[in-house]
């Protein structure tokens, strides 16, 4: 199976079921996999199959074209984080080696800012009104609505998919045909998603989490988009869409209790809420489930993964409310489809209970990354994926998150890699040595927290420092904080030790 046949399957099984809402915007599966097997057809008039086709966009109808439709045509979608800096864009098109760039209107300037920087991309198709060589109505409305004659092959690349860049530049996730589908199916049997779930989908297409698009068209459940989250727009839609499930980040359902005007909406048709990124609080939890009055899960996966791996379910999340309250500090058991193991540095599983690395082997797991023979080989031990996550289990088969091996911070759902900071950082003429900490925070789960030492005789602000960051660096990855020392703790090897500054400052 591949994943336009996700589309194709909705098409013959339930044609004028709605697949996909947006805005105004209804579109049934019949028409949903007619725009796909187009889209790709016009790919392949314009690049063959093994290329990349990268997108710059917000949430609209067309990404989830994109999500089918480039791998219908044999081509990785390559997906990039709308709210990087240009020149981080830059460097992924550059790395990817993109033949076709697919961009929103909204990021016109950005692409003509860095058009001669990116030589790989032969075409530009804009979604809207047409900012490149053409626009996305006349580049797939002569195509053939017939599906392409050539199937790609189950372990082709897909999507490509690029980390935050945790220990250096960011790596290009090769996810296949048979990793995505791994990783549907298992949620999907899972979750438990009737087929007449309409889902609200509230965050970006452009992280892995849009897989969760996949297993509810998988289950031929109606998917209502989001261009952008907000409170009001959210709790209309809820009522307006008849919305059954979605899924938030713990910080939106924080702030959606806190918002006055939940009350004036009934919600009555709401079943349950996924979510993941953070652990939940207790108190947040209970108060969810009195006023939502509905059901709560949460996944924990990564973007290697193609998906989630660990399933904290409803039963867990009701006896949390009612007094065990420690089970919401885990991500939940492993999966159907997931093989788990958590190991010591040798390898060898540890007993219950104690602390080691989570390691994964399935079909979901990516078959390696971009042009990065190396790092592939140093991901894999006998087969198995190592997630650098440090985690225990309990008795009861419940996994723990304890540490991550990679400095990597999650702030407000995104992944910010403590490298690219550091690297900002170092750009002011002020620094002499800087550090970038996750520090907890109860709107963002984490926030991004400079710890600076400064040059001998020079001075600077910490406003000073956060905008010399913001030259450099997408608004989510801006220090919202900054630490001013006199030193760096460090080991006798020089490495500093950021888990002492975690301390120092959470």
């Amino acid at each position: 199976m591949l994943i336009g046949d996700i589309v194709e399957y909705g098409a013959r099984k339930h044609p004028d079921r709605i697949a996909v809402r947006f805005e105004q915007e209804q579109v049934d599966y019949r028409a949903l996999r007619d725009r796909c097997r187009r889209l790709a057809n016009a790919l392949l008039g314009v690049a063959a199959p093994g290329d990349r086709v990268a997108i710059l966009s917000g949430n609209c109808t067309q990404y989830l074209e994109c999500y089918y439709g480039v791998p219908m045509a044999g081509m990785a979608l390559t997906i990039l984080n709308a709210r990087l800096h240009p020149d981080q864009i830059v460097s992924l098109v550059q790395h990817s080696e993109a033949r076709v760039l697919i961009v929103a209107p909204e990021f016109a300037d950005v692409v003509d800012r860095i058009r001669d920087r990116i030589p790989s991309v032969r075409t530009v198709v804009s979604i809207g009104a047409a900012i490149g060589t053409v626009g996305w109505d006349e580049f797939v409305s002569g195509a053939s609505a017939q599906a392409p004659e050539r199937r790609p092959n189950p372990d082709d690349p897909a999507w490509l998919v690029y980390t935050s860049g945790t220990t250096g530049a960011p790596k290009g996730v090769m996810i296949s045909h048979r990793n995505l589908l791994a990783g549907v199916t298992s949620s999907a049997l899972q979750w438990g998603i009737p087929e007449e779930t309409v889902f609200l989908f509230c965050f970006p297409l452009c992280h892995i989490g849009g897989y969760v698009v996949l297993i509810n068209h998988l289950i031929g459940a109606t998917v209502g988009i989001l261009r952008s989250y907000d409170n009001a727009t959210f709790l209309r839609l809820v009522d307006e869409w008849q919305v059954t499930q979605t899924g938030l980040a713990p910080t939106m359902i924080n702030f959606l209790l806190q918002d006055p005007e939940l009350d004036k909406h009934s919600l009555d048709t709401l079943e349950a809420v996924g979510y993941g990124s953070s652990a939940i609080p207790a108190a947040v939890l209970r108060e969810g489930l009195e006023r939502f009055g509905c059901d709560f899960y949460q996944g924990m996966g990564m973007t290697e993964l193609a998906g989630n791996v660990l399933h904290l379910d409803q039963a867990a999340h009701r006896r949390a409310a009612h007094g065990e309250t420690g089970l919401l500090a885990s991500a939940g058991k492993p999966m159907r489809l997931a093989d788990i193991r958590i190991v010591d540095d040798d390898f060898t599983d540890v007993p219950t209970g104690q602390i080691g690395e989570m390691i994964a082997r399935c079909d979901q797991v990516t078959v390696g990354y971009w042009k990065d023979p190396q790092a592939t080989a140093d991901a894999f031990t006998d087969g198995w994926f190592r997630t650098g996550d440090l985690v225990r289990q309990d008795e009861e088969g419940f996994v723990y998150i304890v540490d991550r091996k990679k400095d990597l911070i999650i702030s407000g759902g995104e992944n910010v890699a403590s490298l690219s900071v550091e690297q900002a950082l170092y750009r002011h003429p002020a620094v002499a040595e800087a550090a970038a900490i996750g520090v907890r925070d109860d709107t963002w789960g984490e926030v991004v927290c400079a710890v600076v030492v400064l040059r001998e005789d020079a001075a600077a602000s910490a406003d000073d420092i956060i905008a010399g960051c913001r030259d450099h660096l997408g608004g989510f990855q801006v220090p919202r904080r900054v630490e001013f020392v006199e030193s760096l703790p460090k080991n006798v090897t020089g490495k500093v030790l950021k888990r002492e500054l975690r301390e120092q400052f959470s």
